[in-house]
């Protein structure tokens, strides 16, 4: 899928910032997803919607760079975005090994640092670890994301994004937890902390 079909899909313009592109995601996720509705094509639209954010996902190096609009960029031989630097935290202490270390990041957000591994293992442990929180519902490889549809007695159905990144010399990863429903989802702290166990 290329930038104009994923913004088409996400009902988005080419100067979306990506919090909007994040927060228009999940609203639409919330709206079509098959666990949530009896509507037929539910099941066509998340894929769609899950296939256009991993397209944004990847045009922007997980929301490290700025949309670039697809006429400016000349398409995929455009020439590369400026950098921006997204800081969700401070950087992380270098050396780190354990299993990793939850900061909260802001409301339904929380990082973790777990060390120098390589992204990829990282990656293939999450999801190895995935069944200790969830359901796998959508993995994408070439991002390094992850969504869990996490379902716990008390609390509305919600999905875990997991994005996992290189920050300096350690390898991080970025959850984000929104209820699929208008009540509140159970809290991100305590599914990251089992998560982060299981690795």
């Amino acid at each position: 899928m290329d930038l104009t079909e994923a913004l088409a899909a996400l009902q988005l313009t080419p100067g979306a910032t990506w919090p909007q592109v994040r927060a228009r995601y999940r609203s639409l996720l919330r709206a079509n997803h098959p666990d949530l509705t009896d509507d037929p094509g539910a099941a066509e639209r998340t894929a769609r919607l899950t296939a256009a954010y991993a397209a944004l996902q990847k045009a922007t190096g997980n929301g490290r760079r700025p949309l670039r609009s697809p006429a400016v960029a000349g398409g995929p031989s455009g020439a590369p975005a400026a950098r921006t630097a997204r800081r969700s935290g401070p950087e992380p202490a270098s050396g780190r090994t354990g299993p990793g270390r939850a900061t909260t990041e802001g409301p339904g957000t929380t990082g973790a640092v777990v060390g120098r591994r390589s992204p990829t293992d990282v990656f293939g442990r999450l999801r190895a670890a995935a069944p200790a929180v969830g359901n796998l519902s959508g993995v994408d490889p070439e991002t390094l994301t992850l969504q869990i549809l996490v379902e716990v007695p008390g609390a509305a159905p919600a999905q875990l994004l997991a994005e996992v990144s290189r920050r300096g010399a350690d390898t991080a990863i970025m959850f984000t937890l929104e209820s699929l429903t208008s009540a509140p989802g159970p809290p991100i702290e305590a599914i990251v902390k089992r998560l982060l166990a299981a690795l």
